[in-house]
Protein backbone atom coordinates (compact mmCIF):
# COMPACT_ATOMS: atom_id res chain seq x y z
CA UNK A 1 0.00 0.00 0.00
CA UNK A 2 1.46 3.70 -0.61
CA UNK A 3 1.87 6.41 1.67
CA UNK A 4 -0.95 8.21 0.05
CA UNK A 5 -3.56 5.39 1.04
CA UNK A 6 -2.05 5.60 4.11
CA UNK A 7 -2.52 9.05 4.48
CA UNK A 8 -6.01 8.52 3.37
CA UNK A 9 -6.84 5.99 5.43
CA UNK A 10 -5.06 7.64 8.35
CA UNK A 11 -7.06 11.01 8.18
CA UNK A 12 -9.97 9.11 8.11
CA UNK A 13 -9.41 6.76 10.89
CA UNK A 14 -8.07 9.35 12.95
CA UNK A 15 -11.01 11.22 12.35
CA UNK A 16 -13.78 8.80 13.05
CA UNK A 17 -11.94 8.02 16.20
CA UNK A 18 -12.10 12.00 17.17
CA UNK A 19 -15.41 11.53 16.59
CA UNK A 20 -16.18 8.55 18.64
CA UNK A 21 -13.95 10.13 21.77
CA UNK A 22 -15.97 13.13 21.76
CA UNK A 23 -19.12 11.84 20.44
CA UNK A 24 -21.39 12.69 23.48
CA UNK A 25 -22.35 16.06 22.47
CA UNK A 26 -21.96 16.17 19.15
CA UNK A 27 -24.95 14.95 17.87
CA UNK A 28 -26.34 18.17 17.31
CA UNK A 29 -23.70 19.50 15.27
CA UNK A 30 -24.64 16.68 12.81
CA UNK A 31 -26.02 19.24 10.18
CA UNK A 32 -23.22 21.09 10.00
CA UNK A 33 -20.98 18.32 9.16
CA UNK A 34 -23.87 17.28 6.18
CA UNK A 35 -23.70 21.16 5.24
CA UNK A 36 -19.39 21.13 5.23
CA UNK A 37 -19.88 17.93 3.14
CA UNK A 38 -22.27 19.43 0.87
CA UNK A 39 -19.42 22.35 0.58
CA UNK A 40 -16.55 20.78 -0.09
CA UNK A 41 -18.22 18.34 -2.78
CA UNK A 42 -19.15 22.17 -4.35
CA UNK A 43 -15.32 23.23 -3.75
CA UNK A 44 -14.01 20.28 -5.72
CA UNK A 45 -16.34 20.58 -8.62
CA UNK A 46 -15.70 23.96 -8.95
CA UNK A 47 -11.70 23.28 -8.49
CA UNK A 48 -11.82 20.65 -10.88
CA UNK A 49 -13.95 21.83 -13.58
CA UNK A 50 -11.29 25.15 -13.62
CA UNK A 51 -8.31 23.02 -12.59
CA UNK A 52 -7.55 24.35 -9.66
CA UNK A 53 -6.19 21.26 -8.11
CA UNK A 54 -6.69 16.99 -8.79
CA UNK A 55 -6.12 14.20 -6.37
CA UNK A 56 -4.32 11.22 -8.09
CA UNK A 57 -4.09 9.04 -6.20
CA UNK A 58 -8.00 8.61 -4.26
CA UNK A 59 -9.27 5.54 -1.88
CA UNK A 60 -11.89 5.24 -4.82
CA UNK A 61 -11.13 6.43 -8.43
CA UNK A 62 -15.02 7.02 -9.12
CA UNK A 63 -16.21 9.50 -9.27
CA UNK A 64 -13.69 11.86 -10.67
CA UNK A 65 -13.84 14.84 -8.85
CA UNK A 66 -13.72 14.12 -4.68
CA UNK A 67 -11.62 13.16 -2.32
CA UNK A 68 -13.60 10.50 -0.34
CA UNK A 69 -11.07 11.24 2.81
CA UNK A 70 -11.11 14.99 2.46
CA UNK A 71 -15.19 15.65 1.59
CA UNK A 72 -17.25 12.41 3.14
CA UNK A 73 -15.03 12.43 6.41
CA UNK A 74 -12.33 14.24 7.39
CA UNK A 75 -13.63 18.21 6.45
CA UNK A 76 -17.29 17.21 7.90
CA UNK A 77 -15.77 15.60 11.28
CA UNK A 78 -13.36 19.12 11.39
CA UNK A 79 -16.52 21.47 10.57
CA UNK A 80 -18.92 19.98 13.56
CA UNK A 81 -15.84 20.06 16.27
CA UNK A 82 -15.11 23.43 14.81
CA UNK A 83 -18.63 24.87 15.26
CA UNK A 84 -18.67 23.02 19.17
CA UNK A 85 -15.42 24.18 20.53
CA UNK A 86 -15.40 27.44 18.62
CA UNK A 87 -14.73 30.46 21.03
CA UNK A 88 -18.00 32.64 22.03
CA UNK A 89 -16.14 36.26 21.32
CA UNK A 90 -15.23 37.43 17.47
CA UNK A 91 -11.44 38.02 18.32
CA UNK A 92 -10.93 34.83 19.57
CA UNK A 93 -12.88 33.33 16.77
CA UNK A 94 -10.68 35.15 14.33
CA UNK A 95 -7.52 33.76 16.14
CA UNK A 96 -8.95 30.30 16.39
CA UNK A 97 -9.55 30.62 12.68
CA UNK A 98 -5.70 31.95 11.79
CA UNK A 99 -4.20 28.78 14.22
CA UNK A 100 -6.62 26.22 12.39
CA UNK A 101 -6.24 27.47 8.92
CA UNK A 102 -2.29 27.99 9.60
CA UNK A 103 -2.04 24.23 10.67
CA UNK A 104 -4.06 22.73 7.62
CA UNK A 105 -2.94 25.35 5.36
CA UNK A 106 0.87 23.73 6.37
CA UNK A 107 -0.45 20.08 5.90
CA UNK A 108 -2.04 20.81 2.49
CA UNK A 109 1.36 22.08 1.38
CA UNK A 110 3.50 19.25 2.61
CA UNK A 111 0.49 16.90 0.96
CA UNK A 112 1.16 18.87 -2.28
CA UNK A 113 4.50 19.21 -2.45
CA UNK A 114 5.76 15.70 -1.30
CA UNK A 115 2.91 13.55 -2.82
CA UNK A 116 -0.14 12.09 -4.78
CA UNK A 117 -2.63 12.75 -2.62
CA UNK A 118 -3.41 16.30 -3.97
CA UNK A 119 -2.17 18.57 -6.60
CA UNK A 120 -2.12 22.01 -7.63
CA UNK A 121 -2.57 23.91 -11.10
CA UNK A 122 -3.75 26.50 -13.19
CA UNK A 123 -1.95 28.82 -10.80
CA UNK A 124 -3.50 27.68 -7.74
CA UNK A 125 -1.62 28.34 -4.75
CA UNK A 126 -1.25 27.84 -1.35
CA UNK A 127 -2.26 31.15 -0.27
CA UNK A 128 -5.40 30.46 -1.96
CA UNK A 129 -6.19 27.72 0.09
CA UNK A 130 -5.09 29.41 3.27
CA UNK A 131 -7.80 32.47 2.20
CA UNK A 132 -11.00 29.58 1.32
CA UNK A 133 -9.99 27.54 4.78
CA UNK A 134 -10.00 30.63 6.71
CA UNK A 135 -13.57 32.07 5.07
CA UNK A 136 -15.02 28.30 5.25
CA UNK A 137 -14.73 28.31 9.06
CA UNK A 138 -16.85 31.56 9.61
CA UNK A 139 -19.23 29.72 6.48
CA UNK A 140 -20.01 26.85 8.47
CA UNK A 141 -20.40 28.32 11.64
CA UNK A 142 -22.90 30.43 10.26
CA UNK A 143 -24.81 28.15 8.94
CA UNK A 144 -25.19 26.76 12.29
CA UNK A 145 -26.18 29.91 13.89
CA UNK A 146 -28.74 30.37 10.73
CA UNK A 147 -30.29 26.40 11.34
CA UNK A 148 -30.86 26.64 15.16
CA UNK A 149 -32.46 30.19 15.14
CA UNK A 150 -34.65 28.76 12.04
CA UNK A 151 -35.47 25.97 14.27
CA UNK A 152 -36.32 28.22 17.33
CA UNK A 153 -38.45 30.38 15.06
CA UNK A 154 -40.49 26.69 13.51
CA UNK A 155 -40.46 25.63 17.22
CA UNK A 156 -42.61 28.82 18.46
CA UNK A 157 -44.65 28.83 15.38
CA UNK A 158 -46.04 25.61 16.86
CA UNK A 159 -45.96 25.96 20.44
Amino acid sequence: MSLEYWIQYGSMAFAILLLLIKWKGMKKFIPVGLFASFYANIWCFIAMNLKWWDFPERIIDKPDDVSLAANFIVVPVMAMFWVRYAPLTFREKIMWAFAATSILTGFEFILERHTQVLKYSSGYDWYFSYVLWFVSWFIWYGFHIWLNNWRRDVESIFK
